[in-house]
């Protein structure tokens, strides 16, 4: 079994989940999202759920879908979404049993890099997704400054906690030097462009880096079918 499968990764996901609630990272995401005239919206790698509530509260009466690798993970999402209507599962985005044509928007925030085949995975996600629907991912990419990013970690949690702040660089910092080492793989905006041209979506995308809470380590990726 791969660690990000594990309880143990669930467990961890589920303090990071809600650190990032708080922070307002989930806010920030949903913001940017095109919810106006969606039905259905699908979050990959979707964790303990926690951005399918944030973009509920933002655009309420949506149909919400959540995938995940990890059973576990699914199971901390159903307790974290109590009543919440939400369809979650268990899979991969490699290939799925939704319909095809069936989502407005397909979002994805930093679970890509544990993609075991990246153009399987868009070319799925092709496939579900109605003609004119779009996918949205915020993923970190290779070419960082990371201790500029820890920097701006530290600066967003001046006002917590000396230890709490410590705790939060450290697993930053893990996650970002040493990620490799459970499974992740970072890109570089090339390599992204290249797997997004090879893929069902050819030159239908967007990538660009950008800022989620003021650190600078991500991509915005914008697919569209």
């Amino acid at each position: 079994m791969k660690f990000s499968e594990t309880k143990l990764a669930a467990s961890l996901q589920t303090i990071i989940s809600r650190r990032r609630e708080a922070a307002g990272l989930y806010q920030e995401i949903a913001r940017q999202l095109p919810l106006e005239n969606a039905q259905r919206v699908l979050d990959v790698g979707t964790g303990t759920g926690l951005q399918l509530k944030v973009i509920q509260e933002v655009r309420p009466g949506l149909e919400l879908y959540g995938l995940d690798l990890s059973p576990a993970a699914i199971q901390s999402a159903s307790r974290a979404l109590g009543d919440l209507k939400v369809d979650l599962r268990a899979g991969s985005i490699s290939s799925t049993d939704y319909e095809a044509d069936f989502f407005d928007i397909v979002t994805c925030n930093a679970s890509m890099s544990y993609w075991e085949n990246p153009r399987e995975c868009f070319n799925e996600i092709h496939r579900i997704l109605k003609p004119k629907g779009s996918a949205w991912f915020f993923e970190p990419h290779k070419d960082i400054d990371i201790e500029g990013a820890l920097d701006q970690i530290r600066e967003n949690m001046a006002d917590q906690s000396p230890l709490r702040r410590r705790g939060a660089v450290k697993l930053n910092k893990y996650g970002l030097k040493k990620g490799t080492g459970i499974g992740m793989k970072l890109y570089s905006v090339t390599e992204l462009k290249d797997l997004v041209k090879s893929s069902a979506f050819g030159d239908h995308h967007s990538i660009t880096k950008t800022s989620l809470l003021k650190i600078p380590i991500f991509v915005c990726i914008q697919l569209w079918k």
